[in-house]
């Protein structure tokens, strides 16, 4: 890793493509192993921006929580042994495919 100045840094580009950030642009920019980053396309190259948290802890399951409460209001609540059993017969059905 060659530094050019203090907002330039040399990296290799791996077979697959893959670059490293450097550990302190990753600190300084709050960038854990896991996060997201978008990649955006200019004129004079690419820019790497880090995905706010917010946006980035928003999964879809978080999304649609609660999204078909009105269907479930006429459901009976499921205690862990009908999760257990439901999982169950659903594994020995595709064990028996």
């Amino acid at each position: 890793m060659v530094a050019t100045s203090k907002e330039s840094v040399k990296m290799k580009v791996f077979p697959k493509g893959q670059i490293v950030i450097p550990v302190a642009l990753r600190k300084k920019y709050h960038i854990e192993i896991g996060d997201h980053v978008d990649i955006i396309s200019k004129a004079d190259g690419i820019f790497l921006k880090p995905v706010p948290r917010k946006e980035k802890e928003k999964s879809l399951t978080n999304s649609l929580f609660g999204i078909f409460g009105k269907y479930a209001k006429e459901k009976p609540k499921l205690k862990k042994a009908d999760i257990k059993r439901a999982t169950k017969a659903g594994f020995i059905q595709k064990w028996e495919k």
